[in-house]
């Protein structure tokens, strides 16, 4: 590669200010370099199969130099060279010896761009207007080649936390296999394309560049295994981009899409209870209940809203009627159980002035809050069927109903438990 050398510093022996207009000796001084450079090209595509690395290196300050940047042939031979040392770590990895992998991505992620140059000069209009493209062949089989690498390259940078990267990549992947489809040269990608998508939206989360979380989001939603995380990805960037009516609307979409997802729910309870708009909630709530009366969230929403308003009548009504619709479902059984105590608590207050000499009434009052115990009971022993180890859940309130309920046995177990849990 002595001559690539040499070529390269005759090259850096001249300076123009590109772009002013110059004498004429200036112009032919420009000749000089502009073919000082194609020779280099021409040096680098002689040498690249057999020296890869030299034909790259000696390409960067071809590629880089505006007086032949727009030449397409500049890009081709850059291109070239780079697969070759692509092609060439890949056949190390295919035969098990030892490959460099940082030094391959850091190719391919290269490549990406050269030939999107590459296509883009081949493609521009020449002075008088025409459109003459010699290497659209080229083109279509590296991308039919490498299309795939840029996934793994993408999936390389970030797995090494390279988030600019992995997104550059990812849409370099989408962007080859739409253009190979186009061309008809494969089907259309609905299954690794939307992953892509998915992975550009998570390297712009981690970059906290929310354009970029949106740019391709859509496009991941349609895999519907990634679509809850899509969506709410889509969700916080409007957040985070200060957008907050899309926002809400996002919440609310989200809230009917993605039940399961308690991001939207809570995040819709959040910004209504931070405004005391409990009744646009309770608005929200029934459009959700009408929407599919089946899902216990919805109609646990009313009995949440009217708990926080301290309705808890209205709050048992409709805690009561979410466990018709799901009886395992959590939260309900929770703040169910915790209505009953408080009603409880409520009327022994109220009640405290009993004559302790009025039997009577002691005993009528006794009947009632056994009452109120014994319907949150069971509700606390199923939450401690359900969740053995979620002692904050249950412990200190079924505690609360065996001393109540006079359950000696039962009050006991817990007081060990708690010691042993240093209560």
């Amino acid at each position: 590669m002595k001559k690539l050398v040499l070529s390269i510093a005759f090259v850096l022996g001249a300076t123009f200010a590109f772009g002013q207009e110059l004498t004429k000796e200036e112009l032919k001084q420009q000749k000089k370099e502009i073919k000082a450079l194609e020779n280099i090209a021409k040096d680098a595509e002689l040498t690249l199969q057999t020296d890869p690395i030299a034909a790259i290196n000696a390409m960067k300050s071809v590629i880089s130099n505006p007086l032949v940047k727009t030449k397409p042939f500049i890009w081709y031979v850059s291109v070239s060279a780079k697969k070759a040392a692509i092609d060439a770590e890949n056949r190390k990895r295919a035969e098990g010896a030892s490959f460099n992998e940082e030094l391959m991505y850091g190719y391919i992620y290269e490549m990406g761009h050269e030939l999107a140059n590459c296509e883009m000069y081949d493609n521009a209009p020449d002075a008088k207007g025409k459109v003459a493209p010699k290497y659209a062949d080229f083109i279509k089989t590296t991308y039919a080649q490498q299309f795939g690498q840029f996934y793994n390259a993408g999936a390389y940078f970030y797995g090494n936390e390279d988030y600019e990267k992995s997104y550059d990549l990812f849409k370099m992947f989408i962007d080859a296999s739409n253009k190979l489809a186009d061309a008809g040269m494969m089907p259309k990608d609905t299954i690794n394309v939307p992953v892509a998508a998915y992975n550009m939206s998570l390297s712009g989360m981690q970059l906290k560049d929310y354009e970029k979380v949106l740019s391709h989001v859509d496009l991941a939603m349609t895999n519907s295994q990634m679509a809850p995380s899509a969506f709410r990805y889509k969700t916080v960037a409007h957040l985070e981009l200060g957008d907050t009516a899309q926002w809400l609307n996002d919440c609310m979409e989200g809230a009917k899409k993605f039940p399961d997802d308690a991001y939207f729910y809570q995040s819709l309870i959040q910004y209504y209870d931070n405004r005391n708009e409990s009744d646009k909630l309770n608005a929200l709530a029934d459009e959700l209940i009408a929407s599919d009366p089946a899902n216990p969230f919805f109609v646990y929403l009313k009995g949440y809203i009217a708990h926080q308003k301290q309705e808890t009548d209205v709050a048992i009504e409709w805690y009561e009627k979410t466990l018709a619709v799901d009886a395992n479902y959590e939260s309900a059984l929770n703040n169910l159980s915790r209505c009953y105590l408080f009603k409880a608590q409520e009327y022994a207050t109220a009640q405290s002035s009993t004559k302790v000499t009025d039997k009577k009434k002691l005993a009528k009052d006794k009947e009632i809050l056994n009452g109120y115990y014994k319907k949150a009971l069971p509700l606390l022993e199923k939450l401690r069927e359900m969740q053995p180890e979620k002692y904050d859940l249950w412990l200190a309130n079924l505690t609360n109903c065996y001393y109540n309920l006079n359950m000696e046995a039962e009050l006991k177990e817990m007081e060990t438990l708690q010691k042993s849990l240093g209560y």
